[in-house]
């Protein structure tokens, strides 16, 4: 790499590298290659092939090695032969079918310490869904329909059931997507993001999820006015009751929108903006709402969503809660637009867009609460203008503050597992993980609890205590709570203090963070009813207590491993030592135990216990042995204080002696044969 008059001189190294890149299952085009971040080759390449493309960095001062260029080989996933190279250093002629890689075997720089980064940008929009056969309605302008994109994640990723989703819907929604000219361009790099895209793309398109109820399926729909009114529900005070109607402040509302997105043919990040003057001149002032959406590929898109972004936020919308009845409404879904009018509130015909729907089997209403539909509007005009700055989004994840674990039990659904408990931390978070250090297994933590500290002691009470109450002290933002009986009664609010599961039906502020918790049934899941102090964490569950994340371990001691990140950033992984106590795995002791005397021997009397696997918080004491399982695990061995022992399948036994002995009894557990407490008596 050099010459002087003295002869050759060394004064540097050209390196090379053979190496092969994954980089998804399948693509449809390579269409352009990357070194170190810059485009050096845009090959446009459909189905395997090769080109050549700058790999390497040549030494500045024209002292360098003269190389530069590498012949890339890509295989696009359908190939059915090995790659020459990777074959030959491998040993292994695997053509790795279903896998989309390159394999590069050249100079990779002079000088050079680590090896330069390499990528691509390619597009898959041939999912090969069932609703569209053949792919017709797959691509839209070289972005993904985002109806394709939304069941191949649903089926492929979470693993639904083609069965389960409601294909018709899917279909309707493509072909109107497709209409529109509305495709979207993202990169999922793994599988645990799934839900979070899932929730991207219903925000970009406007669309949601709900179950379709007149074949209970998964079925999709975007929100437009599309609609005829001569064709939509009318409510009104024949048909509903209990009528809540609120109106957004204008304090509430914006004057400018800002949506940024990311040009795939320039590959930088962009924005558009718009203005609603009339808004302004009501505000008094211009007031901002950015939003970043990771899916936009170019500005027309950008448009779309800022003009569906600007009529909810510039505008002061009505919300309405209200019941209505269930067997006039009983088609009616989310997402469906009525009519409503109400001569109280002077309101005749206003739309309203269904957010969610609610209530209890059997009852005559459905609880509803509905939005005014804003994609309705005639009367909104915005002023579209394109900014020339744009600040990226903040990617940083904040500190993991918060974390513990609890012992499952068995009604938990697992013999030996955990609970894990964790509050998000700040920042942009697309995982959120609990995982066991020894098995790897992982639960997601999408909904995390929210956490406080008991502001005074909680003493002992009785099991279901109406009247008890606890104040806390919020650590975490908290809401009120007011439950119906049948709510409560169905252990829809948990909360764990120390080891202690407690349900609750109401919490409400007392100000200053302060929260008065009150109706308390306490003791779930077999734990003891005890006292705690002031300080004690309490530990809201996101979820029902019939249906918390369970961690399975296979030791009793174990770290488990709390994670969170994005893309780009992660959090400082949390580390907590845990020793399960195995209580789980031993049977549950016999119960109701009677003894007595007569004709020269003595008898016993008692009720036998099952573990009820997965049985959701109900109290094994109140469940007789028999009605869910079969009448008893699997023996009861009875140790007698004169030496003997007893093997008994049965729920009654009789020994002959008049003599005062101590009689032990131990249930012991279905196939392990683990035994319970004792049980004692002396007679």
């Amino acid at each position: 790499m050099g010459k002087s008059k003295g002869g050759s001189q060394t004064i540097g190294f050209a390196y090379f590298l053979g190496m092969a890149v994954a980089v998804a299952s399948k693509v449809d085009e390579l269409i352009k290659f990357k070194f170190k971040g810059d485009v050096v080759k845009e090959p446009r390449l459909q189905g395997c092939g090769s080109f050549t493309a700058k790999t390497g960095q040549q030494m500045g001062g024209g002292n360098g090695s003269g190389n530069k260029d590498s012949t890339i080989y890509f295989y696009d996933g359908t190939q059915k032969n090995a790659d020459p190279y990777i074959a030959k250093q491998t040993g292994e002629n695997m053509c790795y079918k279903g896998t989309s890689y390159f394999v590069i075997n050249g100079f990779i720089g002079d000088n050079i310490s680590s090896c330069p980064e390499y990528s691509i940008i390619a597009k898959r929009t041939k999912l090969a869904v069932s609703f569209d056969k053949g792919d017709t309605l797959s691509d839209i302008n070289g972005d993904i329909n985002p109806a394709h994109a939304l069941w191949y994640i649903l089926t492929s990723k979470i693993k639904l059931s083609e069965n389960f989703l409601d294909g018709y819907s899917f279909e309707k929604t493509a072909r109107a997507l497709k209409d529109e000219s509305f495709g979207i361009s993202f990169v999922m790099s793994r599988s645990n993001e799934a839900k979070e895209w899932i929730k991207e793309i219903l925000r970009t398109i406007d669309g949601v999820l709900y179950i379709n109820k007149s074949n209970s399926k998964l079925a999709l729909k975007i929100l437009r006015d599309d609609y005829s009114p001569d064709n939509l529900f009318k409510i009104n005070e024949s048909n509903s009751a209990n009528v809540k109607f609120t109106r957004k402040s204008w304090d509430d509302t914006y004057s400018k929108c800002i949506i940024k997105y990311t040009d795939n043919v320039q590959n930088i990040e962009s924005s558009v903006s718009a203005i609603n003057t009339a808004t302004k001149n009501t505000l008094g002032y211009e007031k901002t709402y950015e939003c970043e959406f990771m899916a936009i590929s170019n500005a027309r898109n950008a448009k779309i969503v800022l003009n569906r972004t600007m009529r909810k936020m510039s505008y002061p919308f009505a919300n309405v809660k209200m019941s209505v009845s269930a067997e006039l409404f009983k088609n009616l879904c989310v997402g469906d637009v009525v009519l409503f009018s109400n001569e109280k509130l002077k309101i005749k015909d206003m739309r309203l867009r269904i957010l969610n729907l609610g209530g209890e089997k059997d009852e005559p209403y459905i609880e509803v609460e509905a939005v005014e539909d804003v994609f309705a509007l005639k009367n909104l005009t915005v002023t579209s203008v394109q900014d020339s700055l744009y600040k990226p989004v903040d990617l940083k994840v904040g500190e993991i503050k918060y974390y513990n674990a609890v012992e499952a039990t068995i009604e938990n659904g697992s013999e030996q597992g955990i609970i894990p408990m964790a509050i998000a931390p700040t920042g942009m978070v697309q995982y959120f993980t609990a995982s066991d250090g020894l098995s790897g297994k992982t639960v997601n933590l999408n909904k995390t609890w929210a956490l406080a500290e008991l502001a005074a002691p909680l003493e002992i009470t009785g099991e279901v205590a109406r009247e008890a109450k606890f104040i806390i002290k919020e650590i975490t933002p908290l809401w009120a709570v007011n439950a119906t009986d049948a709510g409560w009664q169905r252990l829809k609010m948990t909360c764990l203090i120390d080891d202690e599961y407690i349900n609750f039906k109401t919490r409400k502020s007392l100000g200053n963070g302060l929260w008065e918790v009150s109706c308390l049934i306490r003791g779930l899941s077999g734990k003891k009813i005890t006292s705690h102090k002031k300080g004690a964490k309490v530990w809201f569950a996101p979820k029902d207590a019939n249906d918390l994340e369970v961690l399975p371990i296979i030791s009793p001691n174990t770290t488990i491993f709390f994670k969170a990140g994005n893309f780009a950033e992660s959090a400082e992984t949390k580390k907590l030592e845990f020793t399960s106590s195995g209580e789980a795995k031993k049977a549950y002791p016999i119960s109701n135990l009677k003894a007595w005397k007569s004709g020269g021997k003595t008898y016993f009397k008692w009720v036998n216990r099952v573990r009820l696997h997965g049985a959701n918080f109900r109290s094994m004491d109140v469940i007789p042995a028999g009605i869910d399982e079969n009448l008893m695990e699997n023996e009861v061995l009875l140790k007698i204080s004169d030496g003997t022992e007893f093997h008994i399948k049965a729920d009654n036994f009789a020994y002959e002696t008049d003599k005062k002995l101590t009689y032990s009894f131990y249930n012991a557990a279905y196939m392990t044969g683990i035994l319970s407490d004792k049980t004692e008596i002396t007679i």
